[in-house]
């Protein structure tokens, strides 16, 4: 299937590809997940509470990945005349 035949879906009003939008979601997800894994292990080296690291690195993964997405997907603008 070309690009030209995939079929876009509003979002916020912009227009994504269901497949683009699948694939930055499952990066995003992921880095959040293998942040917020890897944390109790950080916070045994530091010295810390887990429970507060956890939660911080979860979000930093999300971010990360969300950041990575905005490179990944391309997303279509409808610009109309007024």
């Amino acid at each position: 299937m070309s690009r030209d035949d995939e079929t876009y879906y509003e979002l916020y009003g912009e227009y994504i590809s269901l497949r683009e939008l699948g694939m930055v979601t499952a990066i995003s997800t992921t880095l959040a997940l293998v942040f917020y894994s890897i944390a109790p292990h950080i916070a045994s080296v530091v010295g810390l509470s887990p429970a507060g690291l956890m939660i911080t690195l979860g979000v930093i993964g999300a971010s990360v990945g969300f950041a990575a997405g905005v490179f990944i997907a391309r997303v279509k603008r409808v610009v109309r005349e007024v």
